[in-house]
C-alpha cells in the first residue's frame, strides 16, 4: 500500500508538473499579446505625423470655421474705413442748360425773347479731418446769349441794332470753404466719431482673434481626442486578447480537473463584455478620425501616427500677479470693455454738443472774365482772363438753426449718460471676472500638471506589480484571476496617463487663452492671418 500510495503521489506530481508547464507557457503566450501588441495599420495608408505647430497651421489653411473668422478679421475696420470716405478727395462736375422763350412785349425789349444760359463746372472739394472744414474749388464757364436788338424788323429795336451781342462766355474759379462753430466746432464731434469707429475695428478685431484662439484649441484638442481614442482601442484590443487567452487556459484546465464549469461560463461573459467594449472603441475612433480628417482637410486614406509632441513639463511656472497684468493687456473681453466704456464718454460728449446750436459760416470767391470770341480765351488772356484776378466775385452767409423744445436731443443725452453708467458696471464686473478665470486655469493647469505626474508614478507602479503577479504565476503562486486583474489595471492606468497628459496640454492651452497669449505662443501675427483678395 505504501508503495501504490508512492505511485499515487508521484502521479499526482506529474499532473501537476504538466499542468504547471501548460500554464506558464500559455501565461507567455498572454503578455506577448498583452503589452507588446503591434497597432496594425491598414496597408497601403499614408501615416502623417502632426506636430502641435503642423496641426495649427492646417487648421488655418483648411478649417472652414477658422478660414471664416479670417475672412471676418478682414472686415473688422468696414465700418471705419467706410467712414473716412467723408474725408476723402472727390472731384465733381456739373451741367445746367436753360433757354427762355417768351412773346414780345414792353417787359423784354431791351432783355429779348430768346435767351439762352448754360454753365458747365467741374473741380474738387474735401471735408478736412483736423478742422471737419468744408472746402470746395472748382472752374467753369457760362454762355449767355439773348436776341435782343437783333429784329431788324421790329421798329422799337432796329435803331439799337448795334447793341446786339453775339453769345457772352463768363470764365471763373471759384473757391468756397464752409465751418460749423458750435455744434460740430473745428470737427469736434467728426473726432470723436472717428474714434468711436476706430474702436468698434478694434473691438471687433479683438474679439475675432480670440474665436481664432478657441479655433485654434478646438482644432487641437479634436486631434489629442484622437490619439485618445486610438489609445482606447489598443487597450480594448489587448483586453479582449487577454480575455479570450485566459478563457482558453481556463477551458484546458477544466479537462484536466483543475477549474470547474462556471469559471468558464464567467470568462465567456468577460469576454462578450470585452467585444463589446472593443467595438465601441473602434466606432470612436472611426469617428474621432473622420471629424479630424474633416477638420484638416487630409486625404480619406491618410493614417494619423500616434505619436505626438505634447508637452510634458510647464513652460513657465504660472504667476498670478504676473499673468493677471497681462491678462488685463490683453484679454480681449476686458479690453473691449474698457474700450466700450471709452466710446460711451465719447457718445455722451456729442450728445451734449448735439444740444448746442448749429452756427455755419460760409463764404466763396472767384475771379472771373468775360469774352465774345471763344470760352478759352478767359483762361488764355493773361491781361484779362481769368488768370489775371482783375475781375472778382465774393459770397458769404452765416446759418444759425436751433431746434426749441426738442426732447429728441435731451433724450439721446440721456440715453447716452446710462449707456456711459452701463459699461462702467460691465468694466468692473469683467474685471472681477478675468481676475477670477486667470486664477481659475492658473489652479487647472497646475492640477493637471500633479495629475500627470502621479499617472505616471501609477503607471509604473501597476507595470512593477503585473510584473510581479506574472512572477507568481509562473511560479504557480497566483491564479489566472489576479494576472486578469492586475492587466486589466494596468492598461486602465495607461489610458489614464495618455488622458492625464492631454488633459495637462489642454488646460496648459486655455491658460494662454485666459491671458490671451495663445496666438503669440505659436508665432501668430493676427494681421498676417487676414487673408489676401485679389
Amino acid at each position: 500500500m505504501k508503495q501504490e500510495k508512492g505511485k499515487l503521489s508521484n502521479r499526482g506530481m506529474g499532473r501537476k508538473t504538466q499542468v504547471s508547464i501548460l500554464l506558464c507557457s500559455t501565461l507567455l503566450l498572454v503578455g506577448s499579446f498583452g503589452l507588446s501588441a503591434q497597432d496594425q495599420r491598414p496597408s497601403g495608408g499614408k501615416i502623417m505625423r502632426l506636430t502641435t505647430e503642423e496641426t495649427v497651421k492646417r487648421a488655418l489653411d483648411s478649417n472652414f470655421a477658422l478660414q471664416n473668422l479670417r475672412y471676418e478679421l478682414a472686415k473688422s475696420d468696414s465700418n471705419y474705413l467706410k467712414s473716412e470716405s467723408q474725408y476723402s478727395w472727390r472731384l465733381v462736375a456739373d451741367g445746367s442748360f436753360r433757354q427762355s422763350i417768351l412773346p414780345f412785349n414792353q417787359n423784354n425789349v431791351f432783355t429779348g425773347t430768346k435767351i439762352s444760359n448754360d454753365t458747365i463746372k467741374g473741380g474738387i472739394e474735401k471735408t478736412i479731418r483736423a478742422t471737419g472744414t468744408y472746402f470746395k474749388l472748382e472752374a467753369g464757364n457760362t454762355r449767355f446769349d439773348s436776341n435782343a436788338f437783333e429784329d431788324k424788323s421790329n421798329p422799337l429795336t432796329a435803331g439799337f441794332a448795334g447793341l446786339a451781342l453775339p453769345p457772352l462766355y463768363t470764365g471763373f474759379i471759384t473757391a468756397t470753404i464752409s465751418q460749423d462753430l458750435l455744434k460740430n466746432s473745428f470737427g469736434y464731434k467728426g473726432r470723436n466719431q472717428e474714434k468711436i469707429l476706430d474702436n468698434q475695428a478694434q473691438m471687433a478685431k479683438n474679439q475675432v482673434s480670440l474665436q481664432i484662439s478657441q479655433a485654434i484649441v478646438g482644432s487641437l484638442v479634436d486631434f489629442w481626442d484622437y490619439s485618445v481614442k486610438l489609445h482606447s482601442l489598443k487597450t480594448y484590443r489587448k483586453l479582449q486578447e487577454n480575455v479570450k487567452d485566459i478563457r482558453n487556459l481556463t477551458i484546458r484546465k477544466q479537462g484536466l480537473g483543475l477549474s470547474e464549469g462556471f469559471e468558464v461560463n464567467q470568462w465567456n461573459a468577460l469576454l462578450a463584455q470585452a467585444d463589446s467594449q472593443l467595438e465601441t472603441a473602434v466606432v470612436q475612433k472611426e469617428e474621432s478620425k473622420r471629424k479630424l480628417a474633416r477638420t484638416l482637410k487630409l486625404e480619406n486614406d491618410t493614417d494619423l501616427s500616434e505619436e505626438t509632441d505634447l508637452l510634458e513639463e510647464m513652460p513657465e511656472k504660472p504667476n498670478f500677479a504676473k499673468d493677471l497684468e497681462i491678462a488685463y493687456k490683453k484679454r480681449t473681453d476686458y479690453v473691449n470693455a474698457v474700450k466700450d466704456k471709452e466710446n460711451a464718454e465719447l457718445l455722451l460728449k456729442n450728445a451734449k454738443n448735439d444740444q448746442l446750436p448749429t452756427l455755419t459760416l460760409s463764404g466763396s470767391a472767384s475771379s472771373q472774365a468775360q469774352t465774345i470770341t471763344t470760352p478759352e480765351k478767359n483762361y488764355t488772356d493773361s491781361g484779362d482772363g481769368v488768370t489775371s484776378l482783375k475781375y472778382k466775385d465774393y459770397n458769404g452767409k452765416v446759418a444759425f438753426s436751433y431746434p426749441l423744445f426738442d426732447k429728441g436731443v435731451y433724450a439721446g443725452r440721456r440715453d447716452s449718460e446710462i449707456t456711459l453708467r452701463q459699461a462702467s458696471l460691465k468694466e468692473i464686473d469683467l474685471r472681477n471676472e478675468v481676475r477670477d478665470d486667470v486664477k481659475g486655469r492658473i489652479d487647472s493647469v497646475e492640477a493637471s500638471y500633479k495629475i500627470y505626474k502621479n499617472s505616471i508614478v501609477t503607471e509604473s507602479e501597476t507595470q512593477n506589480y503585473y510584473n510581479g503577479v506574472l512572477r507568481s504565476f509562473r511560479q504557480g503562486r497566483a491564479d489566472a484571476v489576479a494576472v486578469k486583474n492586475a492587466l486589466d489595471t494596468l492598461v486602465r492606468d495607461q489610458l489614464s496617463l495618455t488622458q492625464a497628459r492631454v488633459n495637462f496640454n489642454i488646460d496648459l492651452m486655455r491658460y494662454y487663452i485666459a491671458k490671451n497669449t495663445l496666438l503669440e505662443r505659436f508665432n501668430l501675427d493676427v494681421d498676417k492671418l487676414i487673408p489676401t483678395l485679389e
